[in-house]
């Protein structure tokens, strides 16, 4: 009998992870078609550690990623990998453990941020690139800006309304060298959001395979660890010593790492929004009245939301978790 249940959980681990391999090898030679794949290409491998166990998942996981290997372009399915196998581990052996939301969420958030930032620097090590060569190579992109500019006529509207050529010249650069310095937090941002989207897909999958899965809170509730305020510390601290001393490096550091808690932080805040939204008891046009407000406020909107987001793990405004 033991031998029949583990020869059927080897059978359905390999279906699995011939599922996931297929899947991902979708999204790799098929690059549109990634924006999809790369949501569920992982759910297989954690709904066969559900059913069968987290043995069986690490096993489909392993299974996938020598599919993808052989399949694929060795590199570019190494790089895929570690930015991504990572997170399908630590949902697999999560959810096999029925663990609550903020558990998988956060520990796959953070595991898919170290693997984002390693494939990211195995990529620019392969390559032979630095920020800096990066930063040059937009550099050189604003001449060809400034002259679409100037054919589509926004150059003409830009200087009647007393802006100088040299002047648009240099914010277009300034943008461009900006926008090349947080190109790693912009890929920790798309790996956070790839986590939260495939935990709510797999959870979505696991719910119609009559399958237990932990309660969801509702988003109200929702609240960070107050330690996930220490990231914000540290990224303000470079951020102020490299402008201080004009260490470059430890103020692409800190910009990297204020950018990356940004999205975190506003979830954070609208979180807390909705919470005192429902709670009040005022008239609904009141409510209609605010809303209309903070639409047309948007700056001092997100503004609030990400203060809010960043203080409320540690004074707790909601005073969730405590009897009252």
């Amino acid at each position: 009998m033991d031998n029949q249940m583990k020869l059927n959980n080897y059978i359905e681990g390999a279906l699995m992870a011939a599922l996931a391999a297929m899947l991902a090898l979708i999204g790799l030679y098929i690059t549109p078609l990634q924006v999809v794949t790369v949501f569920v290409w992982l759910v297989p491998i954690v709904v066969v550690s559900v059913r069968r166990g987290f043995y069986t998942g690490v096993l489909a996981m392993i299974t996938a990623a020598i599919l993808l290997i052989i399949l694929a372009t060795p590199w570019r399915a190494f790089i895929y990998l570690v930015q991504f196998a990572g997170l399908g581990i630590v949902f697999s052996y999560y959810f096999s453990k029925r663990a609550d939301f903020s558990k998988i969420i956060m520990m796959g958030t953070i595991v898919v941020a170290i693997s984002t930032v390693i494939s990211f620097l195995l990529s620019f090590l392969v390559l032979g690139l630095s920020i800096s060569e990066l930063s040059a190579a937009f550099e050189e992109t604003t001449e060809s800006v400034l002259l679409m500019y100037e054919r589509m006529g926004v150059l003409d509207r830009l200087q009647e309304q007393g802006l100088t050529r040299e002047e648009i010249s240099n914010t277009v650069m300034n943008l461009s060298i900006m926008v090349a310095r947080l190109i790693p937090a912009t890929m920790v941002i798309y790996g956070m959001m790839v986590a939260f989207v495939t935990y709510f897909i797999t959870r979505k999958t696991l719910q119609k395979l009559k399958l237990q899965v932990s309660e969801l809170p509702m988003f109200r509730h929702w609240q960070i660890p107050w330690y996930f305020v220490w990231g914000v510390i540290v990224g303000l601290a470079f951020l102020l010593y490299g402008d201080f001393t004009d260490w470059e490096i430890g103020k692409i550091i800190g910009m990297n790492i204020m950018y990356m808690y940004s999205p975190i932080l506003f979830i954070q805040g609208l979180s807390v929004f909705v919470f005192y939204y429902h709670k009040w008891k005022i008239h609904i046009l009141l409510k209609v009245l605010l809303l209309g407000i903070i639409v047309l406020n948007i700056p001092l909107t997100l503004m609030v939301l990400l203060i809010t987001g960043l203080f409320d793990p540690l004074f707790n405004y909601r005073r969730l978790g405590i009897k009252q």
